[in-house]
């Protein structure tokens, strides 16, 4: 049951940027972030029983925004100015970004982790030079800054993690963080529902229930079983599934020396 749950995590998480893509002509990327962290967020807290302090919300919320407020618009940002499979690849390094900020903090790296996180690093750099059409610098830069503002997010809500498990902590920090996202774009006059087709706002639902509720759900019910460790392996296959999708889906096309330096990307996520 627990592969079943990954299976299912996969398939939403490696969907998101082609589900996406389409939208961006026609939906503002921050009003789409903040109104699938503020769906899934509301999904995810009908599965939690625990009740957290006000301060311990706040904190969430704060911590939470690193996510919902950066790193993930920076994530929409990408999708909307380069291809889908780009923004898919590179946000999905960010357990090497993880390996550098937790040397960089002082924290002994093993050989084979800091080799792989060089290796990776010199993948991006390879799949940044072979850009095709539909992707721009400013895109992958969106993806890179996505990655390792997510990697510092992972860092900070382990301690969450730890004391309140992970659904309780994810489910408060994406509700939470959606309502600070909310009011933010409420006082900068960005909040404003789009007119979409009843298509675009299954597409927009897809994204809230599916990818930010179903999928984080289905996660952390597989990780019970599992571990974090061989759960956490599904973003190592999110490269692969994504660009699968925007081949079939999106007609991207792919070129040899960004398939080199996606290969060398996934290759250094497993060392």
């Amino acid at each position: 049951m627990a592969y079943l749950y990954l299976g299912i995590t996969l398939f939403f998480f490696s969907s998101m940027e082609v589900i996406s893509k389409p939208l961006m002509g026609s939906v503002d990327p921050f009003f789409l972030t903040w109104f699938r962290f503020f769906v899934g967020g509301l999904f995810l807290l009908l599965f939690v029983r625990k009740r957290l302090s006000l301060r311990s919300v706040l904190l969430l919320a704060t911590v939470g925004s690193m996510n919902s407020i950066v790193s993930m618009t920076l994530l929409q940002l990408s999708i909307k100015y380069g291809n889908a499979s780009t923004a898919a690849t590179l946000v999905s390094t960010n357990p090497l970004f993880v390996s550098l900020l937790v040397f960089i903090a002082g924290e002994k790296l093993e050989k084979r982790k800091f080799f792989g996180a060089l290796l990776g690093l010199m993948g991006i750099i390879v799949f940044a030079y072979g850009k095709i059409v539909g992707d721009t610098f400013i895109g992958i830069f969106f993806g890179v800054s996505a990655a390792l503002s997510f990697a510092l997010y992972s860092l900070i809500m382990k301690r969450f993690i730890v004391k309140y498990g992970a659904l309780v902590s994810t489910a408060y920090s994406s509700f939470f963080s959606s309502i600070l996202y909310g009011m933010l774009l409420a006082i900068t006059g960005k909040l404003s529902f789009p007119e979409l087709s009843f298509t675009g706002w299954l597409g927009v639902l897809y994204l809230g229930i599916g990818v930010t509720g179903v999928a984080y759900l289905t996660f952390f019910k597989a990780m019970e079983s599992l571990g974090v460790s061989a759960a956490s392996r599904v973003f190592y296959l999110k490269p692969i599934v994504s660009t699968l999708f925007a081949v079939a889906f999106l007609s991207e096309q792919l070129g040899m020396i960004k398939i080199i330096g996606t290969a060398i990307v996934i290759f250094s996520l497993f060392l």
